[in-house]
């Protein structure tokens, strides 16, 4: 190991938001197993719904996990679909449809808040910005053929 990597301590309120997303999974599935065994569309259709709901689970646990370890790219995913959790319950409420799924979105949007608390910025790494390559200038366009007359791009690797 090098003395170069020091690993950085993962906050508290990145382990709980990564619970917290782990334990709506969890209870979620138990609905869904419920859901399954109470299906009148047949074999097939339990299947089906079965495997989608046990793919999104895994999707979610596992995007909860990388954000426990440090990637800011899953704690984003993470957002949106709390994001995503939350209209379709205001919907949801709107249409009339009961207000029985309320909490799984705000325990989504706990976590959330929690994963984006100013403490949890030096844990997650930013991206390098990566200079992309200069692009020739447009200085006009050829009457005769309709393309583009440029003039040499920047040697010095700057964008023009």
């Amino acid at each position: 190991m090098s003395t170069n990597t020091a690993r950085k301590t993962r906050p508290t309120v990145v382990t709980i938001a990564s619970g917290i997303w782990c334990a709506v999974v969890l209870v979620r599935l138990g609905f869904l197993v419920v859901a399954v065994v109470h299906t009148d569309g047949g074999l097939a259709v339990a299947l089906v719904g079965s495997f989608i709901g046990l793919a999104f689970a895994a999707l979610f646990v596992w995007l909860a996990i990388r954000m426990a370890r440090g990637s800011a790219s899953a704690r984003l995913w993470l957002a949106i679909v709390a994001g995503f959790a939350v209209v379709n319950t205001v919907v949801g409420l709107v249409l009339g449809a009961g207000a029985a799924g309320f909490l799984y979105p705000i325990a989504l949007v706990a976590a959330t808040v929690l994963s984006y608390l100013p403490s949890t910025r030096g844990f997650f790494p930013k991206t390098e910005r990566r200079d992309r390559p200069a692009e020739p200038r447009t200085i006009g366009w050829d009457p005769a053929t309709g393309e583009r007359i440029t003039e040499p791009a920047p040697t010095d690797g700057r964008a023009g």
